[in-house]
């Protein structure tokens, strides 16, 4: 009997994804026949702080817009929401912009549809994409360290923007140089899905470091955000996903195996 051969077999493949979000990207590896090997490079925590992101959800009606730009977002205002006990029903009241798929469902797990999802997933073609925001308050929950980019064109498009942090992103405890020895086991593409996935793994090894483990290794961006953020560390980006999802990257290492 003939054996079948899946699309990765064979290889393997470091997945640098938070922990409580890895085997998504995982188990779709896997399911191709890759051996994946998880090293979390951020870990997802909530606000110190929730203050700002309260009064925001205590003042919903005032805003016409509510832009959530990942799936980690959606989640710790949704969490918000329960704590003080202010119905999803008031998420009706406003107009709903998402990044992309993911994010989408997030959402859609309380019944509510976004009003606004770019075509192309990245946070600056979000406003882009929104007709009539001059003069328009627009709320933007978001993780400590993102990008300016998005609140930046919004706001020099007349939009007044109010940026709240939903949650904070911090190196993973256990993750060291010693960690990090794992690259040489002999894998064959490492994964980045954010700047902060790049960033922490930089910070733990080094200049020396991410040249010496990365020469083995292809590096694979989830698109060209992520991407811009490898090349200024040093790296040389393989492979970038477009359609910029998991499923995207995905596919984006299938064909590079298939051609290379």
């Amino acid at each position: 009997m003939q054996m079948i051969t899946m699309p990765l077999s064979g290889i393997r493949v470091i997945v640098t994804r938070a922990a409580d979000q890895a085997e998504i990207l995982s188990a779709k590896l896997r399911n191709l026949g890759a051996t994946t090997i998880e090293i979390p490079m951020i870990e997802i925590m909530p606000s110190t702080n929730t203050e700002p992101i309260d009064s925001s959800i205590r003042q919903l009606s005032k805003y016409d817009w509510v832009i959530f730009t990942s799936v980690h977002g959606v989640e710790y205002f949704l969490q918000r929401m329960v704590v003080l006990q202010i119905p999803y029903s008031r998420l009706y009241s406003v107009k709903i912009a998402t990044i992309g798929p993911a994010t989408s469902a997030a959402i859609l797990k309380i019944g509510r549809k976004p009003d606004h999802v770019p075509s192309e997933f990245l946070s600056e073609n979000i406003a882009s994409g929104l007709s009539g925001i001059r003069g328009k308050r627009i709320l933007l929950p978001r993780a400590d360290i993102a990008s300016k980019n998005l609140p930046s064109q919004l706001r020099h498009r007349g939009a007044s923007v109010d940026e709240v942090v939903a949650y904070e992103t911090v190196v993973p405890r256990e993750l060291d140089a010693k960690r990090l020895m794992i690259l040489e086991s002999g894998a064959n593409v490492i994964t980045f899905t954010s700047p902060s996935t790049i960033h922490n793994f930089a910070s733990a090894l080094g200049e020396v470091g991410v040249k010496k483990y990365l020469s083995k290794l292809k590096v694979a961006c989830i698109g060209p955000v992520t991407a811009e953020a490898a090349r200024q560390v040093g790296m040389i980006v393989n492979i970038i996903a477009n359609p910029h999802t998991i499923d995207g990257l995905v596919e984006a290492i299938v064909i590079d195996r298939k051609t290379g």
